[in-house]
């Protein structure tokens, strides 16, 4: 099944492949934080309005994956944004989340980017695990 980019089918969906990843598990043990992921809203590419997922992470597993609320926003320690393009190529396996945020093009809305590097392959898991999901880009972005 196909679902919308950072819709709350799509958060669930990761969520599972998040769990069923024997690599993210072990790559991820030592984390213990909830984080946010924001794509902004994009009017010309078929997205009138910010979407964001969040996931309860621990030790290696994804305790919950749905869409996030004001109150997650607000309670997490991390949140991620990027514009609907961004999210694509990181998806698509053409931008890396590091090189994103140290270029600008991810950024980090809150947490600290040196507190991230010890979990470099836990993210690249996780995007693994992402990319595994149907995902429906905004239209203008296929």
């Amino acid at each position: 099944m196909r679902y919308a980019l950072f819709t709350a089918e799509w958060a669930r969906a990761w969520g599972d492949a998040l769990r069923a990843n024997e690599d993210y598990r072990r790559a991820a043990s030592s984390w213990r934080w909830p984080l946010v992921l924001t794509m902004s809203a994009a009017p010309e590419s078929g997205l009138p309005e910010e979407r964001a997922v969040y996931l309860d992470l621990f030790q290696g597993d994804c305790r919950e994956a749905r869409a996030a609320t004001a109150a997650d926003l607000a309670a997490v320690p991390y949140v991620i944004a990027a514009d609907p393009s961004t999210w694509k190529r990181v998806l698509e396996r053409e931008l890396e989340p590091l090189t994103g945020l140290m270029r600008g093009k991810l950024r980090l809305a809150k947490g600290s980017v040196a507190s991230l590097i010890p979990y470099l392959s836990a993210a690249k898991e996780m995007v693994l695990s992402a990319t595994r999901i149907e995902t429906l880009f905004p239209e203008a972005l296929v």
